[in-house]
């Protein structure tokens, strides 16, 4: 029975990476592809299929106006269908003016240009109701820095608050992560402001090729751990500390002759005092308290005894809201900011600064999707948003069967007068087929070395 209900749980598990990967797949291409119909339809171009995936359809709705709505077999991407005279035979002359190639070169650009910018509407509406709700994000705090690293040799003090990168004001980890990841493939110095009671400072980090690698860590590279107060959260019943008076909230600042600033200090003290007495002074409503303690030996899984005291972390959190006309103002500025991420780590991988390994294929999403959506709601919106905004950049390259292709292609008919031979658009067209399924093949070949290698 019981390798039954683990073989259910298995199933559960499949069935929710599947409805992941499916829901996000839908939304994007779904958000995409409605831009360029919508734009389409507004300028007099008449759209004979809407299709979410490609090949044999498994769906098929008409409209009123004669729009075939379908959903396809193969889910790599999706397309519009428009009336066109360069390869539909069968137009009645009263139609033609309805035909794609035959409205004016800016309307062609106006419907291109429509999906990949409903791509980042997408994304600005998913970062303008993250405003609203608002969300409890974690202190950047300096927590424990390894030697012979960035942060150890520009002596970051623990202890102290992350106020800004490289002068870029930030207030949670997560923003710390992303304003930091636009030096990918740096060498130089990235600065570090703190706060403490004595004021801000800050601190010049020596970096070199930073963040090249095939996995690239913002805290490995720099040699810093986020870093929690060492204030008591939790107080285990029938625990050494339960017995010794300590109490949620107390702020613990030295076990024996061991300064503590940061969480990670209190649990180094105690793990090495297993069995032996300790003097903890903290500081409780504004007052200075001492107590002794004697921490419980425990074995750990490798055999080794360290000490235990039976507390918990209290996080050191702050609460993040915008009203309706702030959050505007957040989500462009989110919107932005990974944009310009994403245009920056892009042109570092061209020239080289950073492994084009970091490419993520469809089997990397899909995983990330499954794993993000099991986290909770808004983990799983935020890849949604960022993969938004990475369609609307690929999109628009100028290369053939990309919507900034035909983009091209209409700005050069405006400049010539004329529109391209279909001959050449098709040559064209080939070429881009062998880009982007080199690209394809690629990242593929990423994927799997990054999941089984």
């Amino acid at each position: 029975m019981e390798i039954f209900f683990e073989f259910l749980s298995y199933l559960e598990g499949i069935l929710m990476y599947a409805l992941a990967i499916f829901f996000l797949f839908l939304i994007l291409v779904s958000v995409h592809e409605y831009g360029h119909f919508v734009a389409a339809r507004k300028l007099g171009v008449k759209v004979l299929r809407f299709s979410i995936g490609f090949g044999k359809p498994l769906i098929k709705l008409v409209s009123k106006r004669e729009t075939e709505f379908v959903l396809a077999t193969i889910p790599l991407g999706g397309y519009i269908s428009m009336l066109d005279t360069r390869n539909q035979d069968d137009i009645a002359p009263e139609d033609e003016h309805m035909a794609f190639d035959k409205v004016a070169p800016w309307r062609q650009i106006v419907i291109a240009a429509a999906g990949p910018f409903a791509n980042l509407l997408l994304a600005a509406c998913i970062y303008w109701v993250f405003g609203l709700m608002g969300s409890i994000e974690l202190v950047p705090y300096v927590g424990q820095i390894e030697e012979d690293s960035p942060s150890y040799y520009a002596e970051l003090p623990t202890g102290q608050e992350i106020v800004a990168i490289d002068g870029v004001p930030v207030e949670s980890w997560f923003q710390f992560s992303m304003v930091s990841t636009r030096r990918m493939g740096d060498t130089g110095v990235l600065t570090i402001t703190t706060n403490s009671d004595a004021g801000e400072r800050s601190f010049d980090l020596p970096i070199e090729n930073f963040l090249k690698g095939k996995t690239p860590d913002v805290f490995a590279d720099l040699g810093l751990q986020p870093g929690y107060s060492p204030v008591i959260g939790v107080v285990q019943t029938g625990s050494v500390a339960e017995s010794a008076g300590i109490q949620p909230g107390d702020r613990i600042f030295q076990i024996d002759e061991h300064e503590i600033t940061v969480w990670s200090d209190l649990t180094d003290a105690i793990e090495q005092s297993a069995d032996q007495a300790v003097t903890i002074r903290f500081i409780r409503d504004g007052l200075p308290y001492s107590i002794e303690a004697t921490p419980q030996p425990r074995e750990t899984a490798d055999g080794t005894t360290e000490g235990f005291l039976g507390v918990g972390v209290q996080p050191d959190t702050r609460q993040v809201r915008y009203g309706p006309i702030g959050s505007i103002q957040y989500a462009f500025t989110q919107t932005k900011d990974f944009t310009i991420l994403t245009i920056t780590s892009i042109g570092k991988m061209i020239i080289g600064k950073v492994e084009a390994s970091n490419l993520a294929g469809p089997l990397s999403i899909g995983q990330m999707a499954g794993d993000l959506a099991q986290r909770g709601f808004r983990d799983y919106w935020q890849l949604i948003a960022m993969l938004s905004i990475s369609l609307f950049l690929i999109n628009l390259l100028p290369v053939p069967l990309l919507d900034g292709g035909h983009i091209v292609y209409a700005a050069i008919h405006m400049i010539i007068r004329r529109p391209i031979p279909l001959t050449v658009q098709r040559a064209a067209s080939m070429v881009g087929i062998f880009l982007l399924a080199g690209l394809f093949v690629f990242v593929m070949f990423n994927d799997v070395l990054r999941i089984w290698g």
